[in-house]
């Protein structure tokens, strides 16, 4: 007979306490600086989306497009293709990720070395940092090059930005929620994978896989629509509205939250350790839920209030205002959070 205390898993132990010490400097670090490495990860996965639409407009030229119906199939798997080099920037190079921190986080918090003020200062923290580069990225791609055209006037590559914000901002919430939760899995998963490997190239393949697999489905990325939606606010002069963005952004990080704890973290912490009783299996997933709450609602619910509040009464006016108004939001938010963490 087998014993229930017999581990499915070998290995999975280690990597997953070197991912929850790894979460430590990300609660610890000064608001200036989780912000500063929030900023570079929106940034990194901004720029895998730029490249990512570049090479999936191969698909609208012939022989792949016959006038104006081309090969959706191929845009997909050229989008998946080239959007990795994001995530591998994030891992690699070093940022700070939310959907990533979800992970760290929520795995540091299992193992006890964080609590729930140090979880909330960092998600706060590193979403708002990843919201701010990701804006920056926008302006870089429209108003301040031309890359992709010009506001109200976009080029090809513009042009499919415009398409694939209008995609997202038009789907309906709960699906939305479950495309999210898609997302953050396979993410994750493409985390968890590049900390079992030790070698640069062996991570890269770790990540490469799991990522160009959820773009290339379809699944919905909070951060890296944190980019994309933006960039079609701004490209259509505002066709696309800021009321829409967050019709998107709110189920998204939900699901994302999700996917990144239940699917991946929760999973292999509950793999890994096969001494935990149901009352401490049902404590980590209630305590997980409070603080996500706390953060969801501070996190998108205030500024998607804020920028609804804002697209009404400016209208297109509203298209630049509201990205100020919220980027001075989550920097005091970040300052104020680390009072209460207070980090070392």
């Amino acid at each position: 007979m087998v014993d229930a205390k017999e581990k499915i898993l070998y290995g999975v132990d280690t990597t997953f306490e070197g991912i929850a010490k790894k979460a430590t400097p990300k609660f610890k670090t000064t608001p200036g600086r989780l912000l500063f490495a929030g900023f570079m990860a929106g940034a990194f996965i901004a720029f895998g989306f730029l490249l990512a639409v570049v090479a999936g407009c191969i698909a609208k030229y012939p022989p792949f497009a016959v006038g104006d119906t081309f090969n959706k199939a191929l845009l997909k798997i050229l989008l998946g293709a080239v959007f990795p080099v994001g995530l591998i920037a994030v891992v690699l190079g070093g940022a700070d990720l939310w959907t990533g921190n979800v992970q760290f986080l929520s795995s540091a918090k299992v193992k006890g070395y964080a609590d729930f003020k140090c979880v909330l200062y960092n998600w706060f923290g590193s979403y708002g940092g990843n919201f701010i580069g990701s804006i920056f990225l926008a302006l870089m791609a429209i108003p301040l090059t031309g890359l992709f055209g010009h506001v109200g006037d976009p080029n090809l590559f513009g042009k499919t930005v415009v398409a694939i914000a209008h995609g997202k901002v038009s789907k309906d919430i709960l699906a939305l929620f479950f495309l999210g939760i898609g997302c953050n899995w396979l993410v994750n998963l493409a985390i968890w994978q590049s900390a079992r490997v030790q070698d640069g190239a062996g991570k890269i393949l770790a990540i490469w896989f799991p990522i160009f697999a959820f773009v290339a489905i379809g699944f919905e990325h909070a951060i890296a629509n944190m980019w994309a939606i933006p960039t079609g606010i701004i490209a259509s002069n505002y066709a696309v509205t800021w009321s829409q963005f967050f019709h998107n952004v709110i189920p998204v990080t939900f699901g994302n939250a999700v996917g990144g704890f239940l699917f991946v973290a929760f999973y292999y912490w509950y793999l890994s350790h096969p001494e935990l009783t149901a009352e401490r299996l049902v404590k980590e997933i209630v305590d997980f839920f409070v603080v996500f709450a706390v953060f969801w609602i501070l996190a998108t619910l205030i500024p998607a209030g804020i920028g609804i509040a804002l697209d009404k009464a400016m209208g297109r006016g509203a298209m630049y205002a509201v990205p100020v108004v919220l980027s001075i939001y989550y920097i005091v938010g970040t300052f104020a959070l680390a009072k209460v963490a207070k980090p070392a």
